[in-house]
């Protein structure tokens, strides 16, 4: 009984660190994002459509604002995996409830996100937009908020 209360405690103890990863990486990619590539199926979206679209991560939440309008989703990210795994799950409208398996990178201020749509959809294995995938490039405009505070301090 003891060995079943031991091998508990670490499973608990390893879920908690994982959960601690998973909360570090979506610290790291909260901010606000201008689209600076949109691609589907390797080809780009309109430059009206790509230029109006702004991208905002804060904790588990992803806002797309086209426009005056606006989507939103939740995402989970798994960033243990290579490349690191992401899953975008819409709130609202036509999309609400289904999961956008993707993938995604995150290096010096941008943001590349590649994922699939629909009810059977794959994660991607690349960070390309081939075939149903969908790739967006993200710059971030502003500094983090946790920056923004150091900044202050000074």
């Amino acid at each position: 009984m003891r060995r079943f209360a031991a091998a508990g405690g670490l499973m608990a103890a390893a879920l908690a660190g994982v959960v601690l990863a998973d909360e570090k990486a979506l610290k790291e990619l909260e901010g606000t994002y201008t689209v600076s590539a949109l691609e589907k199926g390797g080809k780009p979206a309109p430059k009206e459509i790509s230029d109006d679209l702004k991208v905002t991560i804060k904790g588990d939440e992803f806002v797309i604002k086209i426009g005056g309008d606006e989507k939103k989703a939740k995402i989970k990210v798994d960033p243990a995996k290579t490349p690191p795994a992401i899953d975008i799950t819409p709130v609202d409208g036509p999309e609400k409830g289904k999961t956008f398996p993707g993938i995604y990178k995150l290096d010096k201020g941008e943001l590349t996100l590649v994922f699939t749509e629909g009810d059977k959809a794959e994660r991607p294995k690349e960070l390309k937009s081939d075939n149903d995938a969908m790739m967006m490039k993200l710059k971030r405009d502003e500094k983090k908020p946790d920056d923004k505070k150091k900044d202050e301090k000074k």
